[in-house]
């Protein structure tokens, strides 16, 4: 923020007002930080908003403070908060648009990307180059066929392993 936007850059966290006081037109700060030292904000954007669909706290803060533009950001927003919007926030902002980035479209943007691994945190264990050039394939969508046995496929893999995958696998030859 600082290289785009210079001395107009505050952070202020724990209460501090100082930025806001001073006049800094973009503040880095936490929901509740901003609710104490405005009344009003002209943009938002929150990381992990997650958390602010169906809580109270988040939802009211962001009312009164009445932003005529709110972008957020999360890695995992599951399905059932998106109908945890406070009314008055959909009075206010209009109905909000989910933009959604999987692993395959982050590929094509950025051949570089590297996908993450979650499965060795799950089973505590490095892939092998075959695994992960299997698990790099689901991702990619590089996997053709009937969509739902792919799926099955995919979550028999990430859930329970290689061995699962490929019992299921030789079951379902042909499908």
């Amino acid at each position: 923020w600082w290289k785009v936007f210079g001395d107009n850059v505050g952070v202020e966290y724990e209460g501090n007002c100082e930025s806001f006081e001073k006049g800094k037109k973009i503040i880095v700060s936490t929901p509740f930080t901003t609710a104490k030292c405005l009344d009003k904000a002209e943009a938002m954007i929150i990381d992990e908003v997650h958390h602010a669909f169906g809580d109270a706290r988040y939802e009211e803060i962001l009312v009164n403070l009445e932003p005529r533009f709110l972008i957020g950001f999360t890695a995992l927003l599951p399905s059932y908060k998106k109908y945890l919007i406070d009314p008055r926030l959909i009075k206010l902002l209009g109905q909000p648009e989910y933009l959604v980035y999987d692993f395959k479209s982050l590929t094509k943007i950025d051949p570089s990307f590297k996908l993450p691994k979650a499965i060795a945190d799950i089973f505590d264990s490095e892939f092998n180059n075959l695994e992960d050039s299997v698990y790099e394939a689901f991702f990619k969508g590089l996997i053709k066929g009937n969509k739902e046995t792919i799926k099955f496929l995919e979550l028999t893999f990430y859930t329970y392993g290689k061995e699962a995958f490929c019992e299921s696998y030789r079951r379902l030859i042909g499908k």
